[in-house]
C-alpha cells in the first residue's frame, strides 16, 4: 500500500512538472513570436507593413510605380509570386516573415528591368498599424506589428539613377496639341495667375505658348513654350511660382479622377446610394437620345451613359457600378467552338438579354484565321494561349487586361503570364488586344510616345476605377460628325476619368455600344458581325 501511495504521488509530481515545462515552452514560444520582425502577410491584409513591403519590391523591380497602397490585393499576391519564382521559392503569393526578411536583406534577386541601382531600404521604425479604422474607412490589419520591428516605408522620391523607371503621368504638350490634358494644364495655370479667365479651351495655341513661356521665366526655366512632363509635374506640385495678382487663395487643382456626372440628369430618378444603386426593389430605365443620356439602375448595378460632342468628335462615356451579384460578364456566339461563329452584335445582344453590351477584343477573328489570339480566357475557360513577346512592334500587340473574381482588373504585357498562371491568380476572364492605356494609375508604356500608331480611328476602351467600378469609352469615327481619335487621347481621357487600369480594345468598324437592344454609336447599316461581347445587367 505504501509503495502504491509513493507511485501515485510520483506520477502526480511528473504530471505537475510536465505542466510547468509546457507552460514555460509556450511562454518562450509566445515571446519568440512577439519578437519576430515580421508578421505573415496575405491577400486581404492591410497596413503600413504592406506598404513597406510593396515599396521595397518596387526598388527590386516587382512594381512599376511608387504609388502603392496599403492593401494586400490580387496584384500584390501576383507580384509576390513573381518574386518567389525569381528566388526559387514556392510561388504561393504569401509574404511569410522569411520572405520579407529576404526582401529587406539586400540579397533578394531583383526582377528583370528593375531600377539600376536597386537600393533596398534598410529597416527602421515606422508607426504601428492602428486597430481603429483608417481615414479611408478600411479597418487596419487585425494583428498590429510593434513599431520597433516593422520594415520602413522608403522615401517616395526615386533617386536620379532610377527616376526614369517610373513612367510620368504626363506627356509632352506643345503647339498644335489638344484635348483634356491641355485643358487641365490651362486650368491649373489660371489658378497660378497665368490665365485671367476660366473660359478656356483644350487647344494648345499661340496664346498657350506665350503663357507657358511666362511660367517658365517666372520659375527660372528654359523659355521654349513646351509643357514637358517635368513642367506639368511642377504646375501640379503646389511648388510652382505664381504670377503677381494670381487668384487668392491659389488652389492648384491636382489631376484627380473626375467621376462621370452628366448635368442633364432627369428629376424623377429614384433614390439611390452612393454607387447609384436603387434603395428599393425593382429597376429604373431612362433613355433620352436627344439629350444623349441613358440610365439603368437596380439594387445591384448602376449604368450611366453620356454622349459628348466637341470639335468634330463624338464619344460616349459609360460608368458602371456593379456587384458580385451582377458582375461584368461575357457572351460568346454559340456552337461547338464558342466565340468562333460570326453574328450581328444586335442579334447577340437580343439573345443574351443584357442591358449593356459592347464589343471586346474580337479574338474570334484571330481564332478563325489561325492567328495568335493572345492569352484569352472567358468565364474561367481558356480559349487561346498563343501570344507574342512583349513590346511587339505590330498592332495589336496583344497586351492583356485580366478581370479577377473580386471585381478587380489589371493590365499585363502580352507574355507576362500563361493562361494557367492567370487562372491560378484568380482571373475569370482575360482580354487580349492593346495597347495598355493606363496601368497602376499611370499612362501605359507606349502612351507617352506621340508617334505610336498615331492616327484617328473609332475606338473602344474599358478600364477600372476600383473593383466593380468600371469606365467604358466609346468613340465614333469614320463619319461626318466624328473623325475618331488618337490612342494617346483615349489614354489621357481614361486617366482623367479616374481609371487605374485600362486597355484599348478592338476599334475601327468593330466598335459597338448597345443599350437596351439599341445601337448608340452607329447606324445599323453594314454592321460588322462579331463573335463575342462584354455584357452588364439583365433585361
Amino acid at each position: 500500500m505504501r509503495l502504491k501511495t509513493v507511485l501515485t504521488r510520483f506520477c502526480a509530481f511528473l504530471c505537475l512538472a510536465a505542466v510547468f515545462v509546457s507552460f514555460a515552452m509556450l511562454s518562450s514560444l509566445s515571446a519568440a513570436e512577439s519578437e519576430a520582425p515580421y508578421r505573415t502577410l496575405k491577400k486581404g491584409d492591410s497596413g503600413a507593413d504592406v506598404t513597406a513591403l510593396k515599396t521595397a519590391m518596387y526598388y527590386l523591380g516587382y512594381f512599376t510605380s511608387l504609388n502603392v497602397s496599403d492593401q494586400y490585393n490580387n496584384v500584390t499576391a501576383e507580384r509576390v509570386m513573381a518574386l518567389q519564382r525569381a528566388n526559387g521559392l514556392t510561388a504561393d503569393g504569401i509574404a511569410s516573415p522569411e520572405l520579407q526578411a529576404l526582401v529587406f536583406s539586400g540579397q533578394c534577386v531583383p526582377a528583370k528591368g528593375a531600377p539600376a541601382p536597386t537600393p533596398v531600404p534598410t529597416p527602421s521604425a515606422v508607426p504601428s498599424p492602428s486597430p481603429s479604422p483608417t481615414p479611408s474607412g478600411i479597418p487596419a490589419a487585425s494583428s498590429p506589428v510593434p513599431a520597433e520591428i516593422l520594415s520602413p516605408v522608403p522615401s517616395p522620391v526615386p533617386t536620379p539613377d532610377n527616376a526614369t523607371s517610373v513612367p510620368s503621368p504626363y506627356r509632352t504638350l506643345k503647339k498644335g496639341d489638344s484635348g483634356e490634358a491641355v485643358l487641365r494644364l490651362k486650368t491649373a495655370m489660371y489658378y497660378l495667375g497665368y490665365f485671367t479667365s476660366l473660359d478656356l479651351t483644350g487647344s494648345y495655341n499661340d496664346v498657350m505658348v506665350k503663357r507657358v513661356k511666362a511660367l517658365q521665366k517666372t520659375n527660372g526655366l528654359k523659355e521654349d513654350g513646351i509643357a514637358s512632363p517635368e513642367l506639368q509635374e511642377l504646375v501640379f506640385s503646389g511648388m510652382c511660382v505664381p504670377t503677381q495678382g494670381a487668384p487668392a487663395p491659389t488652389p492648384v487643382p491636382t489631376p484627380s479622377p473626375v467621376p462621370l456626372s452628366p448635368n442633364n440628369l432627369p428629376k424623377e430618378v429614384p433614390e439611390t446610394n452612393e454607387k447609384g444603386w436603387l434603395l428599393t426593389d425593382g429597376s429604373y430605365l431612362y433613355e433620352n437620345e436627344a439629350a444623349g443620356l441613358w440610365l439603368y439602375k437596380t439594387q445591384n448595378i448602376s449604368i450611366t451613359i453620356a454622349r459628348y460632342s466637341e470639335n468634330n468628335l463624338v464619344w460616349f462615356e459609360t460608368e458602371v457600378w456593379c456587384s458580385p451579384e451582377d458582375p461584368m460578364s461575357g457572351y460568346l456566339t454559340p456552337g461547338n467552338t464558342p466565340g468562333k461563329r460570326y453574328m450581328s452584335p444586335l442579334k447577340m445582344a437580343e439573345d443574351c438579354g443584357a442591358v449593356l453590351c459592347l464589343t471586346d477584343d474580337f479574338f474570334g477573328f484571330r481564332l478563325n484565321y489561325n492567328y495568335r489570339t493572345g492569352v484569352v480566357i472567358r468565364d474561367g475557360k481558356v480559349i487561346g494561349s498563343r501570344t507574342y513577346a512583349a513590346d511587339r512592334s505590330a498592332f495589336p500587340n496583344l497586351e492583356v487586361l485580366a478581370l479577377f473574381g473580386d471585381g478587380s482588373m489589371k493590365c499585363y504585357l502580352s507574355d507576362a503570364h500563361t493562361a494557367q498562371e492567370y487562372l491560378d491568380m484568380g482571373a475569370i476572364s482575360t482580354y487580349a488586344f492593346g495597347p495598355i492605356l493606363v496601368t497602376d494609375g499611370h499612362l501605359g508604356p507606349h502612351m507617352t510616345s506621340p508617334s505610336y500608331y498615331h492616327y484617328r480611328e473609332p475606338r473602344c476602351a474599358v478600364g477600372m476605377i476600383e473593383p466593380y467600378h468600371y469606365v467604358i469609352l466609346t468613340v465614333k469615327g469614320r463619319s461626318d460628325d466624328s473623325k475618331g481619335i488618337y490612342l494617346d487621347w483615349l489614354a489621357q481621357r481614361m486617366l482623367y476619368l479616374g481609371c487605374t487600369e485600362a486597355l484599348n480594345l478592338d476599334g475601327g468598324g468593330t466598335v459597338c455600344l448597345i443599350f437596351n437592344g439599341k445601337m448608340l454609336n452607329k447606324t445599323t447599316k453594314n454592321l460588322r458581325s462579331v463573335t463575342s461581347l462584354i455584357t452588364f445587367g439583365a433585361r
